[in-house]
């Protein structure tokens, strides 16, 4: 089963492909300096190779062309998570400590860091790929992703793209710096970024990028200042965004005033890290001050509404972000629809909330806007000569799709049970009933694996 699987997964683009009576769904025109204009429009999709080639209707089929008339059903861009962990896809299900979890520190101390202590190299390739499969079965396309695995940190980026890879989805990538392990560790994570980013540059792959590198830090509280100094001087060389958790709560205020240093942001404009091409993820414990830096800077600042929720940091303040924001999931899952319809639930809790209508439109366009602005690709559009990321939906459509209502579907109608099929770059990666890529009895015995690393049982 896994090998059909992988088989498929390596398979060339479909060198042609005609989707007939298509409901078409489209966020963005593929000129990349485009704003956004979400529209619902009736007709054909011609797909050659990697990218969209033709739209319009009653399109003629070409000699030796595969045609699949849609009959009406929705055809849209694949969804983009913004910030991810694909660390944490073993980590569903598993026991909770014997310590009592009261703050966020416990969470981090308790879970997540012995986690990804507990993480080998295979540990690594098999929750990438089970992460992506849990991905593409939710309609997402593109996974920024945010690495640690403080017990094998080198090449361990590279088996997470094989696991991205495999299953057929596109990701931008960076290790988690941290000095939390020492000096030793710490250079470590700092090379892992560095090599990766080499590699990206040395072996650029024709066509449409599937992968592309950002410098990954985990949050200023466990950065040293000299940390910092050498983060910077990587984003400099290579002219790279820095990818980190940034003021998730308090702790990252506390912790740092507690060591007698800066505030976070401050921290990180000193050494010049709050650039353009960046992405800050969460912001819950930002003044207004500091998201007019961020918005001067053109920085990224990345929601993960459920993930606050769960573990209990505070709602972010999120009619404040600046204009370039989007919405991540934070390793809980890479179900998007589902996570742009809870933090807008939840931001209406308890009376209208500050996530409205148009914030909610623009959190979801924003994360297309971001992979267009790293990938250099006109993501989120399906005018021709895009690329051809798309899901197709089978959904009982039972009011009217148009361009007036595309939200309200986002938020109240479409689910991932509704995706019929998932393509990348033009080539198929999902098909509702296809089998895992990995057997769930080799990712069970990982996990429990891990959690008896740990010191837990199953």
């Amino acid at each position: 089963m896994a090998k059909d699987a992988d088989r498929k997964s390596q398979a060339s683009p479909q060198d042609a492909l005609l989707l007939k009576n298509a409901v078409i769904l489209d966020y963005f025109p593929a000129a990349m300096d485009g704003e956004p204009r979400p529209q619902v429009v009736r007709g054909d999709l011609r797909i050659q190779g990697e990218r969209i080639a033709e739209r319009g209707e009653d399109l003629a089929p070409l000699p030796g062309e595969k045609v699949v008339d849609l009959a009406g059903v929705t055809v849209m861009p694949g969804n983009v998570n913004a910030h991810g962990h694909l660390y944490a896809a073993l980590a569903a299900g598993m026991p909770l400590p014997k310590v009592p979890l009261e703050t966020f520190t416990d969470i981090l101390t308790e879970i997540w860091w012995p986690l990804d202590r507990a993480l080998d190299a295979d540990a690594i390739y098999l929750s990438a790929k089970a992460g992506a499969w849990d991905a593409v079965r939710c309609g997402t396309t593109m996974i920024f992703d945010h690495h640690a695995s403080l017990a094998c940190v080198g090449h361990s980026l590279d088996r997470v793209e094989q696991g991205l890879d495999e299953v057929g989805l596109r990701g931008c990538l960076c290790y988690e710096t941290t000095d939390r392990g020492g000096k030793g560790q710490r250079d470590m994570t700092l090379a892992e970024n560095e090599r990766y980013l080499q590699k990206l540059l040395d072996d650029p792959r024709s066509g449409v990028p599937r992968f592309r590198g950002l410098v990954g830090a985990h949050a200023s509280f466990t950065l040293e200042d000299k940390t910092l100094t050498l983060l910077s001087d990587i984003c400099s060389r290579y002219d790279a965004g820095l990818h980190i958790h940034l003021a998730e709560g308090t702790t990252d205020r506390e912790v740092s005033r507690d060591r007698g240093w800066k505030d976070p942001l401050e921290r990180l404009a000193m050494n010049g890290l709050v650039r353009p091409g960046s992405i800050f993820a969460h912001g819950v414990d930002l003044s207004p001050i500091d998201m007019q830096l961020l918005e001067e800077k053109g920085v990224w600042l990345i929601h993960c509404g459920r993930s606050n929720m769960n573990n209990g940091v505070g709602r972010a303040p999120v009619d404040r972000f600046p204009a370039k924001a989007g919405l991540g999931t934070d390793g809980l899952d890479d179900n998007l629809w589902g996570e742009l319809r809870t933090t807008f639930f939840r931001g209406n809790e308890g009376g209208r909330g500050p996530l409205s209508h148009g914030n909610a439109a623009r959190f979801w366009l924003g994360n297309y806007r971001l992979a267009r602005e790293i990938f250099g690709e006109p993501f989120g559009s399906l005018d021709p000569g895009a690329p051809a990321d798309f899901i197709i939906l089978d959904n009982f459509q039972k009011t009217p799709l148009t361009s007036d209502t595309w939200l309200g579907h986002l938020l109240f109608d479409f689910h991932p049970w509704d995706i019929e099929s998932v393509y990348v770059g033009g080539r198929s990666v999902y098909k509702r009933g296809d089998n895992p890529p990995v057997e769930a009895e080799i990712l069970q015995q990982t996990a429990a694996r891990m959690w008896k690393h740990m010191g837990w049982q199953s």
